[in-house]
């Protein structure tokens, strides 16, 4: 893979072809390198996560100093990120009663499936969004920015950014989560209306005209 340095200015401006083409290119090979370490499935795709929120946080801050070396580049910070998570497994097993329970970490083909189609459609919906709103929800909700460092930079107040997070995160649900029609309301007659079909239907109005007029004559007679 060919990399130079114009791909690394479109990943530090988030370009979602660049992006998708960093993420689908290496991944194979991360995974690859992975399962010869690894069994445990979430494992991996957390590394692998982890692997590229890293590699984003170095080419924003401009530490990729050579970047037809990117390939190595990520596959080294792959490599790290997965001692640094033997280690933790290790000192968490070395831990007492830690090996009382043995839970099952696989998990099902199915929800794997399905947690994959799901990341899919989302980056779908993200792709389709204006570059404003595609940067908001990247640098709050993967890159985990300081809302006060995102409105400073903005030259905004943080409840206007606030706001704008609002309004971007409405869009994306609009873009992710499919348009269902509402139903329109049941046509019910008026309160006015429902009196009068009720008496004619159970015939109280001459029954109470006819009690009236026997009334009136009661008393006349009286």
């Amino acid at each position: 893979m060919n990399f130079d340095a114009g791909f690394v200015t479109r990943l530090k401006q988030r370009d979602p072809d660049t992006c998708t083409f960093l993420v689908s290119s290496l991944t194979p090979v991360l995974e690859a390198r992975l399962r010869y370490k690894l069994r445990d499935h979430g494992a991996i795709e957390d590394i692998r996560n982890e692997t590229f929120y890293r590699v984003f946080c170095l080419v924003d801050r401009g530490r990729v100093r050579q970047p037809e070396q990117l390939g190595s580049l990520v596959r080294g910070v792959c490599d790290r990120v997965a001692q640094e998570s033997c280690r933790k497994a290790r000192a968490t097993e070395s831990l007492p009663g830690a090996g009382m329970e043995t839970p099952d970490r696989q998990p099902h083909l199915d929800k794997v499936l399905v947690e994959k189609e799901r990341r899919a459609l989302l980056w779908r919906g993200v792709t389709k969004l204006s570059e404003a709103d595609r940067r908001l929800i990247v640098e709050m909700h993967c890159e985990e920015r300081d809302r006060r460092e995102m409105a400073r930079a903005r030259g905004i107040s943080p409840t206007s950014l606030n706001v704008r997070l609002c309004r971007a995160l409405k869009r994306l649900r609009a873009e992710v989560l499919p348009q269902v029609p509402a139903a329109p309301p049941a046509c019910r007659p008026r309160a006015r209306d429902a009196r009068v079909h009720a008496c004619r239907a159970q015939g109280a109005g001459p029954a109470h005209g006819d009690a009236c007029s026997s009334h009136r004559w009661a008393t006349m007679a009286a």
